[in-house]
């Protein structure tokens, strides 16, 4: 019999933990994923590991778990290889990736594969491929391309087929430590192009989408947020558009501050909390109004009912709102658990929740990676055990109790203790996560959560659909509920507002690196689950080891260094370095930026590679040149990191954006130090800083150009000056002579002149240039001449982020992207 075959042990670990069955291969499944997404690929040989469980199947005793480990096995090679296949594709000869040249304009013909998404300052459509258009005729062609437009002068909707002129480009990643990884996420939705427009007038529609269910619902969501648009005032018709439609274009940066801030953010765009709480409103609506009749009562199960018809609410509103990824797999997770209800298996939380996870993983290769699913399904998770674990420390009534004795006092203690707790196990759950990602804890959440999620889960939300659900059926009745949602809205950004204010709401963290943040769910996960002293001690002492061990590496790194580390960042067309004294000061020479200012390249890369060593504060600001793409990223770094002095040249930025850093400067109460050739060179933890440029006297539009020296080893920055800069420096004498340039001028051929170079004798040449910049930099006559004169060349475009490390004697090199290093002697 299978109990004799299987032996004791197999039949007692198939008796006590059956989900085990379900969550084992769910793990394993999401762990490929994780796998997939590392830089390097696994050795086939690694496959032989799955045969090993092959061996057991002949041990009855050890059958059951052999089992166990081939499913696993297999679901952690399936998770891996599709995922793997996804983030680097072999791509058929009819598909866009092979049939366009980067940057070479095409002919495109295609549809509008969702409804455009509208940003803050722009639009961005999907657009399926259909066919390219040559002087010859058409090419049938697959693929999606993800494409930009600054500014829409026209609707287009969801199924419109299109026509235009667009420069296909590949997705690129930033190239520096902590920086998001966009051509990853892309890949996951399976875009593997990306355009840019400037506006639609030259886009063709050459038909609108076809009638059909899709093309009905996009209808009803444009036209509720009309509704919306006209009736409500600005701040909250775009929070309620966000709630109900999912559209977050039109909510301002302001409004998105005071929320990160207040720590509920997440309220801003629909997922499973939203979702579910919408399901809970109908489900208790549904069993209210039941409960009057007898009929339904008598005949019906009364709970079941409501489960449906809370469910069709949910994927009511994941329609509604667009049915974007992260809603829709809240949904699935959501319906799973409802699912179980219907058959009586609501009890078993962890399988449900497992078993959505399994269905997700399936639907979506690759979604591990995604910070929405990590924080759903972090929080969801510790909400569940932590709730199991506060009800066992907190029992509803004592074994002793008897029901006389029980108080209504303490009953009411322990819901609001149970009520509170729900955050907090959430915020626990998704703290390292967060931190990880975000470089950011708000400890405001604490107490603004509890008041916010239920105010807009259970009031404004609702509301909102029933103002969408009688615009579009008899307006006039949605009107007395426009002016309450006013209401609600002002009280949700009134309340928001107050808790974003409070001392220390939000708190910048060093951003854990994947093994910290792993060690510290093991951490807590170690304490939910050690129930012996004696084990628990042992477990916090490894941890205590573990912790203290990577304490001492970064107090030796961070706080300790003996030597210069200069990291050149890759801005795109810009400059930002961040120089790591020996010791632990800090110096930021520029911050990058760019022209629109539609993307901080403060906030977006400089802040996450500070955070990223375990840097919080910038003791010193410079910006090099008053241009935008030099102090574009600097405001970030004024009002976060706690800089003590702000330099720059004698001249200033005649732009709006440059009137902004100084006033943040100002308000920051920073030392401000104007810098000349005149000033004596300055020491800063054994590193001298010399200003060769400009004189004090020097009027206009002139750079910085600063001499760093550490031991023998010499690093010249030499911002934006020109040949007529190099001239003047040339004729006064300074002593340019440098191991390491940042090449002026991003390689233009304005600089750089022989005599320049030649006085420098780099031995290592940097350029800090965007990929495909519209200048054609740098030129290949200026790389060209460092390279003859004997000079290794870098660029940011290519090699991404480039660090330098130096003891004052010895110089090592490395990129980001791992291709380049080397070293030398100064």
């Amino acid at each position: 019999m299978a109990s004799a075959d299987s032996g004791p042990s197999a039949i007692g670990f198939l008796v006590r933990y059956p989900s085990g069955w379900l969550i084992v291969p769910t793990l394993s499944l999401l762990l490929g994923q994780a796998l997939a997404a590392a830089p390097l690929a696994l050795p086939l040989s690694s496959l032989s590991l799955f045969a090993v469980p092959l061996f057991f199947l002949f041990w009855p005793r050890k059958r059951a778990w052999a089992l166990l480990g081939i499913v696993a096995g297999a679901a952690l090679a399936l998770g891996y290889v599709r995922h793997r296949q996804i983030l680097h594709p072999g791509f058929s000869s009819d598909h866009l990736r092979s049939v366009m040249s980067e940057g070479a304009q095409l002919y495109l013909e295609g549809t509008l594969d969702r409804e455009p998404e509208k940003l803050a300052q722009r639009s961005r459509w999907v657009v399926r491929s259909e066919r390219v258009w040559h002087p010859t005729g058409a090419e049938e062609i697959t693929g999606s391309i993800q494409i930009t437009l600054r500014h829409a002068r026209r609707e287009w909707r969801y199924g419109d087929r299109i026509r235009l002129w667009v420069r296909p480009l590949l997705p690129r990643p930033s190239g520096n430590p902590g920086s998001f990884d966009y051509p990853s996420f892309l890949a996951r939705r399976q875009i593997y192009v990306t355009g840019f427009l400037e506006n639609d007038e030259g886009v063709e529609l050459l038909a609108r989408g076809p009638p059909g269910l899709w093309n009905a619902i996009e209808h009803l969501r444009r036209e509720i947020r009309r509704f919306m648009e006209r009736r409500f005032s600005q701040d909250n018709g775009a929070l309620m558009k966000a709630l109900v439609v999912g559209d977050m274009g039109a909510i301002s940066k302001g409004v998105r501050a005071d929320f990160t801030v207040a720590g509920v953010n997440h309220v801003l765009s629909i997922s499973g909390l939203h979702v579910g709480m919408l399901g809970l409103v109908v489900f208790f609506a549904v069993r209210l109004l039941g409960s009057f009749s007898t009929t339904l009562l008598l005949r019906w199960n009364l709970l079941k009912v409501a489960t449906f018809f809370s469910f069709v609410a949910v994927l009511f509103y994941t329609a509604l709102a667009g049915a974007m990824v992260p809603t829709v797999r809240s949904a699935i997770m959501i319906g799973v658990y409802e699912l179980a209800v219907l058959l009586d298996r609501e009890e078993e939380l962890f399988s449900s929740l497992a078993f959505a996870a399994l269905l997700i993983g399936l639907a979506w290769p690759g979604v591990i990676m995604d910070i929405s699913f990590q924080l759903s399904f972090l929080a969801v998770f510790f909400i569940i055990w932590g709730l199991r674990k506060v009800q066992m420390w907190w029992p509803a009534q004592r074994r002793d109790e008897l029901p006389q004795e029980r108080s209504w006092l303490r009953r009411k203690l322990r819901q609001v203790g149970l009520y509170l707790a729900v955050p907090i196990l959430a915020t626990v759950g998704t703290g390292p996560m967060i931190a990880h990602h975000f470089g950011h804890l708000s400890w405001a959440g604490f107490l603004s959560n509890p008041a916010v999620v239920p105010l807009v889960g259970f009031a404004v939300v609702p509301l909102g659909l029933l103002i969408g659900f009688f615009s579009l059926l008899a307006p006039g009745l949605a009107l007395p509920l426009v002016w309450l949602a006013e209401r609600l809205l002002s009280l949700t950004h009134g309340v928001v507002g107050f808790f974003s204010r409070l001392p220390f709401a939000s708190t910048a963290v060093p951003i854990p690196n994947p093994a910290e943040a792993a060690a510290l769910y093991c951490l807590i996960l170690a304490l939910l689950l050690v129930k012996r002293k004696s084990h628990l001690i042992a477990v916090l002492g490894i941890f205590s080891i573990g912790i203290l061990a990577d304490s001492v590496y970064w107090w030796q790194e961070r706080w300790n260094r003996r030597e210069l580390r200069i990291t050149y960042l890759s801005v795109g067309h810009g400059d930002a370095a961040v120089v790591e004294f020996p010791g632990s000061k800090v110096l930021l020479i520029d911050a990058g930026g760019t022209a629109t200012g539609e993307f901080d390249t403060g906030e977006a890369i400089v802040a996450p590679f500070l955070r990223s060593r375990k840097i919080l504060k910038v003791d010193y600001l410079v910006v090099s040149h008053p241009r935008v793409d030099h102090y574009g990223g600097m405001r970030t770094i004024v009002e976060e990191f706690a800089p003590s002095e702000f330099w720059s040249g004698p001249s200033k930025g005649r732009t709006v954006r440059y009137e902004d850093l100084e006033e943040a400067v100002k308000s920051a109460g920073l030392k401000r130090v104007y810098l000349s050739s005149r000033d004596p060179c300055r020491g800063i933890e054994q590193v001298r800083i010399c200003v060769l440029y400009p004189a004090e006297d020097r009027t206009g539009d002139t750079s910085v150009v600063l001499r760093l020296s550490f031991g023998r080893a010499h690093f010249l920055f030499a911002g934006d000056v020109d040949r007529r800069d190099e001239k003047v420096l040339l004729q006064e004498g300074a002593d340019l002579s440098s191991a390491v340039i940042k090449v002026p001028r991003h390689g233009s051929v304005t600089s750089s002149t022989e005599d320049f170079v030649t006085a420098v004798k780099p031995k290592l040449a940097i350029f800090s240039v965007g990929h495909r910049n519209p200048f054609g930099l740098p030129r290949q006559e200026v790389v060209s001449r460092y390279s003859a004169a004997g000079a290794e060349v870098l660029r940011t475009d290519q090699d991404g982020a480039i660090t330098i490390e130096t003891d004052g004697e010895n110089v090592r090199y490395r990129n980001f992207r791992g291709k380049k290093s080397g070293q030398f002697t100064s």
